[in-house]
């Protein structure tokens, strides 16, 4: 027998356990600290995903994080972290905790406001922190009828109740305080089944459901295959739509990690114009897209206007002015060679977006238009004077000045290449034109990003075209100034970059510069020699000989090789002198090989050649074989919208006004009771009255205060020693 109920009573523990077990889950589940901790949790994240640009370029968190936190970070979903699955999972949690929340104390708060307590004893009033005690000369038959009505006239409910020989008056008011708590809570739900509504929960369901397939890459046509279209019934979704100006479109982009899916809608949009507007600063002021919509389903057609925070609404479906974009700019470009002793090597036309190789230019590299802008509003400086030129030693420019340290004068030399606008000047906004940006990429796949203007821009006195090069996106355009001449044009600078490239040029040029400096009667023919011999080996190396690379940090790193430190100084502003007086000849040649006559010594000239000098010695740091120069351009403007369709948006909505009801209920309504037990005392009556409530504050002291004031006023006689309690 024994052994018999030790078999039956086994299962039975273990029976038990499972039911504790599951007891505390639900303990836990529904305890308020657990929920608590789930909201601490939601605020850090939602703090991170403020702080933290969401659904950005992978290439913008690694060039601000590094690779090794940027993966960390994106393993963690902090990149998208409102989709996370951790995120989601504890929204989740929040919901479920509370939900049991709501189970397990609602109807008791429901069921606690509907009980008035007229059964409490008198013993329990005489307990009561506020109660009050007197005599009547009113009957114990009438005397309850008198307070009921009293009550109400001050906005309680009343309830009596007649036992053991006396009435008891129980009242109460504000009962929707215990609402307040249950509004809160059911709030809380309510607005976490909305964000969960309008996350990528329902996406992800879908494409589970649906077997849908993302398809990848960023190209988009008709022939998108029906597994990876989602259809107009899609209850939940937010997509990009890039539109460029005069076309349509009835399909949007949703992007999810595995690639991209097309999301139907149930109408067309038609981007008829997209206008723009700026502030003086250069900030965009409006940006507005005039669009008409379709609707082949209830042959429908209007015309609507989308812009910034003014979004367009129909069908269940919004649509957001998100940004703006090229759609398909056609550009014709110049291609200079800035190798070799060509000027110009042809033209090239494109779109942008589209990759062309450069055949005909350079085979080693592709070219990819990749952004075009017909405004470019800079802070660019103002009231700069000109720094004229003195010409003397026979109409030579006067020779650049060289700093007291020779790596200070290397750094100046360099210092071409650099920002486009010195920050030191004052400064307004103006729009200095349509720029075009584009990428050479070689053979290894490794890119470098260019910026050319098409319009020449004043800077220090003198007009330059600026060639902005960046390695990475993370990193500013530094700008090459490349002179212009007399008619506007980069043909000067490109004849005298020619010229230079030339041996027998170079040489000639060192000869005219030696005759003209010392070919006066007196002077030695093997001075004369000799400086043309100097010049030449001067220019040959600023022109950068044998594959080596030229320009004034190359003089610079002759100096300090092979001159003493105590004379480098010298020897600087010797070499100097020769360049520029050579290169002064050299552009003489240039024009006389262009049938053009030769110009004089004036400032304007001798500025252009010493600028000339500074744009040719920059060239090596290009990092380029061919400059790009816009020539024409047919703009074609393009509309990002966000389309999305959010029924969560109304659910939250739901889920605030029940939280701020909530709320509000539970600051601003006080839950007060009143009891009066009547009793015959003689030939009329006598009443203990107690008063509680469930928060004590002032309002509730002060209306205690005007109740027993009015008791005394209408009592016969009242006991002083058990009446006007004090909150304890």
């Amino acid at each position: 027998m024994s052994a018999s109920n030790s078999a039956l009573g086994e299962p039975r523990l273990e029976h038990r356990k499972s039911q504790s077990m599951l007891a505390n889950w639900m303990e836990l589940l529904g305890s308020m600290r657990f929920a608590i901790s789930l909201l601490t949790l939601i605020c850090v994240a939602s703090a991170i995903g403020t702080m933290v640009r969401q659904n950005e370029p992978w290439v913008n968190y690694v060039n601000q994080f590094g690779p090794f936190w940027a993966g960390f970070f994106q393993s963690l979903g902090l990149f998208k972290i409102y989709n996370a699955p951790w995120f989601i999972a504890v929204m989740a949690f929040l919901v479920t905790s509370t939900s049991l929340c709501v189970w397990r104390n609602a109807p008791k708060m429901i069921r606690e406001m509907r009980v008035y307590r007229e059964n409490i004893r008198e013993g329990s009033l005489n307990a009561f922190a506020h109660r009050w005690q007197g005599t009547f000369s009113q009957s114990p038959g009438t005397l309850p009828d008198t307070i009921t009505e009293w009550l109400k006239f001050k906005g309680y409910r009343v309830r009596l109740s007649k036992r053991d020989g006396g009435t008891m008056v129980a009242a109460k008011a504000g009962s929707l305080n215990r609402l307040g708590y249950v509004f809160t809570h059911v709030a809380i739900i309510v607005i976490c089944i909305g964000g969960l509504l309008d996350s990528g929960v329902p996406l992800k369901v879908a494409i589970w459901a649906l077997d849908k397939k993302p398809v990848q890459g960023g190209f988009i046509s008709n022939q998108i295959p029906q597994e990876s279209r989602l259809g107009v019934s899609n209850p939940s979704y937010r997509a990009n739509l890039l539109l460029p100006e005069g076309q349509s479109s009835r399909v949007a982009v949703l992007n999810t990690d595995n690639g991209l899916l097309i999301q139907d809608l149930p109408f067309s949009l038609t981007l008829k114009k997209f206008r723009i507007d700026f502030y003086s600063t250069g900030m965009p002021r409006l940006f507005a897209s005039d669009v008409e919509v379709f609707d082949p389903e209830r042959n429908k057609r209007f015309d609507a206007t989308i812009e910034v925070n003014k979004p367009l609404v129909y069908r269940g479906v919004t649509i957001y002015q998100s940004s703006f974009d090229d759609g398909g700019t056609q550009v014709k470009l110049n291609a200079i060679p800035l190798s070799g002793t060509g000027t110009t090597a042809g033209s090239l036309n494109g779109v942008i977006g589209d990759t062309l190789p450069l055949k005909g230019f350079d085979d080693r590299y592709s070219l990819e238009l990749t952004g075009f802008k017909s405004i470019n509003v800079e802070s660019m400086p103002v009231n700069n004077s000109d720094k004229e030129a003195s010409a003397k030693d026979g109409g030579n420019p006067a020779p650049v000045a060289l700093s007291d340290d020779m790596k200070a004068f290397e750094k100046n030399l360099a210092s071409v290449v650099g920002p486009g606008v010195k920050r030191d000047q004052k400064n307004r906004f103006t729009n200095i034109g349509p720029s075009v940006t584009y990428k050479l990429r070689d053979k290894a796949g490794q890119a470098k990003e260019f910026k050319t203007y098409m319009l020449p821009v004043s800077l220090d006195g003198a007009q330059y075209y600026l060639a902005g090069m960046r390695d990475t996106p993370a990193d500013n355009f530094q700008y090459l100034r490349i002179p212009v001449d007399e008619d506007g044009q980069i043909t000067g600078f490109m004849r005298l970059r020619a010229a230079l490239q030339d041996p027998a040029l170079r040489r000639q040029a060192a000869e005219r510069f030696a005759a003209q400096a010392f070919g006066q009667k007196g002077d030695s023919p093997d001075l004369r020699a000799k400086v043309a011999d100097s010049a030449s080996k001067a220019l040959d190396r600023f022109a950068g000989v044998d594959g080596q690379p030229g320009g004034l940090a190359a003089i610079a790193s002759f100096i300090d090789k092979t001159v003493p430190e105590k004379d480098r100084e010298t020897a600087g502003s010797v070499l100097i002198r020769l360049i520029q007086g050579s290169m002064w000849e050299l552009y003489q040649i240039s024009r006389e090989k262009a049938g053009l006559p030769d110009v004089a010594a004036n400032a304007f000239e001798g500025r252009f050649v010493q600028d000339a000098q500074l744009g040719l010695s920059d060239i090596a740091f290009f990092g380029a074989p061919v400059l790009l120069e816009m020539d024409q351009f047919n703009e074609v403007k393009a509309s990002v919208f966000q389309v999305a369709k959010a029924p969560g948006q109304w659910v939250v909505y739901a889920g605030c006004l029940l939280l701020v009801i909530g709320v509000f209920s539970m600051f601003y309504i006080r839950e007060r009771r009143l009891f009066f037990w009547v009793t015959p005392e003689g030939q009329g009556s006598k009443v203990w009255m107690g008063m509680s409530t469930t928060r004590k504050t002032m309002d509730f002291e002060n209306e205690y205060q005007r109740i027993v004031k009015e008791l005394d006023e209408r009592a016969d006689g009242v006991d002083e020693g058990k009446s006007g309690g004090k909150q304890e």
